[in-house]
């Protein structure tokens, strides 16, 4: 029986043990797995759902630019489309019912609509030139405004060419 303590001392000096006599150590070294595997799928959930709301922002700037730009066009597009009723007339021949939905149409974005058309106060230095403030009105209430410049002849009035300048 003396040779079986020895044998008990010498594993233990060795730093391992025989079989069934563990004290315990790898029980309390295995419960740190489930936490870790928590906090790691965590850590990678909250990465993605930043990456996805960085993502849905981007998307969102990038459909504003979008449709910014449709109605700067559409603004561009209705300016010529004016001028090509008004040269030759005075401004305050412009009848807004004369544009027809199908002619809006041909000019305006989808989306977009004819808001307003006011005619501004020419310059007291220059005679020669008209202004025309065009809204349009987009869906949710969205706005984009533009001025058109018309050149007009000072003996009559009428107008002779077109000049944009979006604002």
């Amino acid at each position: 029986m003396a040779f079986e303590g020895d044998s008990r001392r010498s594993w233990r000096s060795l730093g391992s043990e025989p079989r069934g006599q563990s004290h315990g150590r790898g029980l309390g070294q295995s419960g740190f797995v489930l936490p870790l595997a928590l906090l790691a799928g965590l850590v990678l959930s909250a990465s993605s759902l930043c990456l996805l709301s960085l993502s849905l922002v981007s998307h969102q700037a990038q459909a504003a630019d979008h449709r910014r730009r449709q109605a700067d066009d559409g603004l561009r597009d209705l300016g010529q489309l004016l001028a090509q009723n008004l040269i030759g007339h005075r401004p305050e021949d412009l009848n807004p019912a004369s544009l027809g939905p199908d002619l809006l149409a041909l000019a305006l974005p989808p989306g977009w609509q004819l808001g307003r058309l006011q005619w501004q106060p020419s310059e007291p230095s220059d005679l020669g030139l008209v202004t025309l403030q065009v809204t349009l009105n987009g869906r949710g209430g969205e706005q984009r405004q533009g001025l058109v410049h018309f050149d007009r002849s000072l003996p009559d009035g009428l107008i002779r060419a077109l000049h944009q300048v979006g604002t």
